[in-house]
């Protein structure tokens, strides 16, 4: 099968124990451009709204409130759309330049992700994911991943706007994070609890690698994530099989998100149960999450 490359940018994330810049690279099968054909340029794209609906109705299985357009989100991901299709064949629209724009280039509207989002007129923090092909599509396949997922279900992810080209299919989720108390539980974790349809395996294919030197396939991700305005020590992370027995796993950190995977070594078992558990002093307080999930056949 042959793949393409999309993108997802992070501000000031730590993934077990290594700073990112700014972008994540990752890669979507090729079939999601097969999907559909970008829209005419009279005509709205479909895959948005589409797109939009799904994201919230993972938000809504992991209990978290639902994401709105913002305008200034939207004005954000629409000018890096257009600046790539101003500047097709520039060799630094590639790889974690997708996400970036020159001063001297036809349509800049600010160099990074936060700067772009800042002149758009948005106030709180920023993050990206840049791609191609129909945006409903690329969204079920981030909620596949680990550092791609977090941003659509994250429970401070309350703003986004989205773009997509009708000539090149470039799209681009902008997503906006508040620093604000909500009415909602923490953590929020996905598969939710009493998920029963969850994959055995993942492909792993993510950028930076979120269980290094691990053979593929994985086992299905996990999410954990609390509010950033809250103060997050973590302590024991574990996943059980049905026996009580321990899994081997790895657990990437996203710090300024408060947030944790937890990805499993192996592929899980089909029609098992596993259980996940979670325990952190948050805000000087002890907090412990306990949750299981069943793998489909």
């Amino acid at each position: 099968m042959r793949f393409y490359r999309s993108l997802s940018g992070f501000r000031g994330q730590s993934v077990a124990g290594f700073s990112l810049s700014i972008a994540l690279l990752f890669l979507l099968p090729m079939w999601v451009l097969a999907q559909d054909e970008p829209a005419p340029t009279d005509q709205p794209d479909p895959s948005i709204s589409a797109a939009l609906e799904a994201v919230n109705r993972y938000r809504e299985r992991v209990g978290v409130s639902p994401m709105a357009a913002h305008p200034a989100l939207v004005e954000s991901a629409t000018g890096q759309v257009r600046y790539y299709d101003l500047n097709l064949g520039d060799l630094a629209l590639s790889g974690m330049g997708l996400h970036e724009q020159r001063p001297e280039a036809p349509g800049f509207t600010g160099a990074s992700i936060e700067d772009r989002a800042r002149v758009a007129g948005y106030d709180g923090m920023a993050t990206e994911n840049a791609g191609f092909g129909p945006l409903d599509v690329a969204v079920e396949w981030y909620m596949g991943t680990v550092n791609h997922r977090l941003p659509l279900i994250h429970p401070d992810a309350l703003d986004v706007g989205m773009a997509r080209s009708a000539t090149s299919g470039f799209s681009v989720i902008s997503v906006g994070l508040r620093r604000e108390h909500q009415d909602v539980s923490l953590p929020s974790v996905y598969p939710p609890d009493g998920a029963a349809d969850v994959p055995s395996s993942w492909d792993g294919l993510e950028t930076p690698d979120p269980a290094p030197d691990i053979p593929r396939p994985l086992g299905y991700p996990l999410t954990v994530a609390f509010a950033r305005y809250q103060q997050v020590e973590w302590g024991t992370i574990e996943l059980r099989d049905a026996d009580d027995a321990p899994l081997d796993v790895s657990i990437p950190r996203t710090d300024w998100m408060r947030a944790v995977a937890i990805v499993p070594h192996r592929p899980l078992t089909p029609g098992e149960r596993y259980t996940a558990r979670v325990e952190a002093t948050v805000d000087g307080q002890p907090v412990t999450k306990s949750w299981s999930f069943t793998v489909s056949y």
